[in-house]
C-alpha cells in the first residue's frame, strides 16, 4: 500500500510534541511551526482545530493512514472498553509499535521497516504485517539470522523501555506483552476523547 511521508522532524514542529521518539528531535530547539511565517503564524483554536490536530497526532504517533484509522476506531467503538481507551489500545499492541517498545529499533518506522523485512517471529512464526495485534503472553523475538546484525543487537541490549506492560530477555533476545496497556501508561500525548468525537462527526 502507498504511503504518503513527510519529514519526521517536520511533523513534529507542525503538531507541537515529539511524534518521531528521536532522541534528536529538533522540537526543543525549534518549537515553532515549519516554514519561513512559522513563528508568527497564529491558528484559532476552533473546536474542530482541536479534534483535527490531535487525530493528527495519533496518526503520526503510530504512522497509519486516515483510513487505517477508521477501521480501529470502528472496531474500539464496537468493544466493551471505552472507545477512546479501547483505540489507543489497539494501535499500542501492532507489531510494529510492540516492537519499538521493546527495544527491537530505534524508531517506529525502523521497526516496521524490520517488519515488512521479516525480521521477527511471533511465537515462532514469521509475520510480515505491521498491523498484527500482539496479545498478551506472545513472544516476539528477532529470527535467527536477524541475531547476528550487530545493529539490532545494540538497540535492543542498549534500549530500556521500563514500561510495565513489556517484557524483555536480553540473552533470549525476546520480547513479550504481559498486559494490555492501560491507558496512563502508554507513553502518548494525545487527547484521544478529542479523537473520538473527529472520528464520530
Amino acid at each position: 500500500m502507498s504511503r504518503k511521508s513527510i519529514p519526521r522532524h517536520r511533523a513534529c514542529r507542525r503538531l507541537g510534541v515529539s511524534v518521531c521518539g528521536a532522541v534528536n528531535c529538533p522540537l526543543g530547539r525549534r518549537p515553532t511551526p515549519p516554514g519561513q511565517h512559522g513563528a508568527a503564524r497564529r491558528q484559532k483554536d476552533t473546536q474542530f482545530g482541536l479534534q483535527l490536530k490531535e487525530t493528527q497526532k495519533l496518526r503520526a504517533y503510530y504512522g497509519i493512514s486516515a483510513k487505517q484509522l477508521r477501521r480501529y476506531y470502528s472496531e474500539a467503538a464496537s468493544s466493551r472498553e471505552q472507545t477512546n481507551v479501547a483505540l489507543v489500545q489497539k494501535l499500542e499492541c501492532r507489531l510494529d509499535s510492540m516492537a519499538y517498545r521493546m527495544g527491537f529499533a530505534c524508531s517506529l518506522r525502523a521497526s516496521r521497516q524490520m517488519v515488512v523485512h521479516r525480521h521477527f517471529l511471533v511465537n515462532g512464526k514469521s509475520v510480515n504485517k505491521p498491523g498484527f495485534q500482539i496479545k498478551p503472553d506472545d513472544t516476539v523475538q528477532l529470527r535467527p539470522k536477524s541475531q547476528k546484525v550487530e545493529r539490532y543487537l545494540e538497540w535492543f541490549k542498549f534500549y530500556d523501555p521500563k514500561l510495565p506492560y513489556v517484557q524483555k530477555d536480553i540473552e533470549k533476545l525476546t520480547g513479550s506483552l504481559t498486559q494490555i496497556p492501560e491507558r496512563e501508561e502508554i507513553p502518548i500525548l494525545v487527547e484521544d476523547q478529542l479523537v473520538v468525537e473527529f472520528m464520530a462527526r
